[in-house]
């Protein structure tokens, strides 16, 4: 059994660590597109002033 040098451990400790960040943003990017998905319809298109207004 071959022991990894401390090198390649960094490496590897790299690599996962981009693999974590891409898996983090992927998984922002989908429930972003989901809930862009879902709530299409309801989305308010008032303007802003109007909102301003009723208060």
């Amino acid at each position: 059994m071959m022991q990894a040098t401390f090198f390649q451990k960094v490496i590897i400790c790299m690599i996962a660590g981009f693999l974590a960040a891409s898996l983090v943003e992927w998984g922002k990017m989908f429930v972003t597109g989901a809930d862009d998905a879902l709530n299409k319809g309801y989305k308010s298109t008032v303007p802003a002033d109007l909102l301003q207004r009723r208060r």
